[in-house]
């Protein structure tokens, strides 16, 4: 995978952000609403980088399909009393939201934002010496991929971010839930949940969702013209950027907009006092 240099700024991330954007899109015909994802992790280069949580087993394709179905049905049957804002309305729906609660699914978080992506990234930095990351991903490029696999023309083949009610989205959770054990599809799909939760909103949040390739996005990352490419975040300097960061209205509030979110952000300036 394309590495750029290591950032320790808000503004040297910014500008190597703008640059890889601008590039890609020199490089293709894209529409004006186009933008890049980002998706901040806390350890570059891990193991489970651009891995869902469900894929980060040892477990066979099979049971993990089952595990996560299984998982699924019981989020849905259960959540509906613990949920405090609007009910979701379908399985999608769930979905996402199962994934926004930490529930182990084949769903991976992006954004459109990147600097929400870089506080995702160095959010849990005190005493960290490992550098960060931020992976940055043109999503139209992402579903080509998948698209040219599909029988159809090339002229007729869908194009840009999918939706959950498109075609192509719906083998990735198929009608009968109990038949998700058997997915068709391989490759990981970019799509766009709709925003039944504030964090969906806050976060301005983005999904892949993987079909049976457990390292489907590694995999693409390697191939000559991808268009995934990994930002590292020094270490040292996890702080300032935070600083920074909450100067520009990004923290731990913005991000997760509840009493909890509020409490965490209390806690961390507690927590920074008593470095001093």
């Amino acid at each position: 995978m394309k590495r750029t240099k290591r950032i320790g700024s808000v503004s040297e991330y910014m500008a190597v952000v703008m640059r890889v954007r601008r590039d890609w899109k020199k490089r293709a015909d894209r529409g004006f609403d186009w933008q890049p994802w980002f998706r901040g992790e806390s350890n570059c280069g891990a193991p489970t980088s651009l891995q869902p949580r469900l894929y980060r087993s040892k477990a066979k394709i099979s049971r993990l399909l089952y595990d996560e179905q299984e998982m699924r049905l019981d989020f849905r049957r259960c959540g509906q009393q613990l949920s405090a804002e609007t009910q979701p309305k379908d399985k999608w729906e769930w979905y996402f939201v199962m994934q926004h609660y930490g529930a182990p699914t084949r769903l991976l978080d992006w954004s459109d934002g990147a600097l929400v992506a870089l506080y995702f990234a160095v959010r849990r930095g005190a005493n960290r010496r490992k550098d960060a990351a931020v992976y940055m991903l043109d999503p139209w490029w992402l579903n080509e991929q998948g698209f040219k696999t599909l029988p159809v023309r090339g002229k007729d083949r869908p194009s840009g971010v999918a939706l959950p009610d498109w075609d192509e989205a719906k083998a990735y959770l198929p009608e009968d839930e109990l038949e998700s054990t058997h997915l068709g599809p391989r490759m990981p799909l970019a799509i766009d949940p709709h925003h039944v939760s504030r964090r969906f909103a806050a976060q301005r949040s983005r999904f892949t969702v993987f079909g049976r390739d457990i390292n489907g996005l590694k995999d693409l990352a390697s191939e000559k013209g991808a268009r995934i490419v990994c930002i590292p975040v020094k270490a040292a300097s996890f702080h300032d950027i935070l600083r920074e960061l909450k100067t520009g209205g990004i923290s731990e509030s913005t991000i997760f907009p509840d009493l909890e979110g509020f409490g965490r952000e209390l806690n961390l300036a507690w927590e920074w006092r008593r470095m001093r």
